[in-house]
């Protein structure tokens, strides 16, 4: 069995990147997929925070959603059951120690010593920050102690220099809506 899930996602325009405005853009997006979606006005749903921060709707117990964003990418996943989303821009950091905080220490020499260790690299990233997001976990979470084996993952495909990744308990049978966020 499938779940539904929308993405609605977004490009933030050159006049603000670099200027931290990835939450106030996720935050447009939520409010046109909820009513776009189910034609709720973000502006009259309370919402409340798990027990590590993850946002919920307080009176729609049925809609779960999730917002991540990195680079030129902002992105706000809606779905039926709780989902946790994460999109990374590819940058050079240092890999081995970020890797050693990261997964389990069998695949440190695994990924440092791969053909496209970028992209391993990247995809354990995503893949982690989706599930502890999923969860509502967040960093409380070890890593390197993920069950990778717990729910359903998809790698999103992206754009050259981007990872992306969605967790959710149930395999999602996702749907893009490409949304062009305007601030004022």
């Amino acid at each position: 069995m499938s779940v539904k899930a929308v993405i609605y996602f977004t490009e933030v325009s050159e006049k603000y990147l670099h200027k931290n405005m990835g939450h106030m853009i996720g935050e447009k997006l939520l409010a046109t997929g909820l009513y776009k979606e189910y034609g709720l006005k973000l502006a009259f749903e309370p919402r409340a925070a798990g027990e590590h921060g993850k946002p919920f709707l307080t009176l729609q117990p049925k809609i779960h959603y999730n917002i991540s964003h990195s680079g030129k990418y902002v992105m706000c996943i809606i779905a039926g059951e709780e989902v946790g989303i994460d999109v990374q821009e590819h940058k050079k950091v240092n890999y081995e120690r970020m890797l050693n905080r990261m997964v389990p220490a069998d695949m440190v020499r695994e990924i440092l010593e791969s053909d496209q260790m970028e992209k391993a690299f990247f995809v354990q990233w995503v893949l982690r920050e989706a599930y502890i997001k999923w969860t509502g976990e967040g960093l409380s979470k070890d890593l390197r102690k993920i069950p990778m084996d717990k729910g359903s993952y998809m790698m999103l495909e992206m754009e050259e220099g981007y990872s992306g990744a969605v967790w959710s308990r149930d395999p999602l049978e996702l749907r893009w809506v490409h949304e062009e966020i305007q601030l004022p």
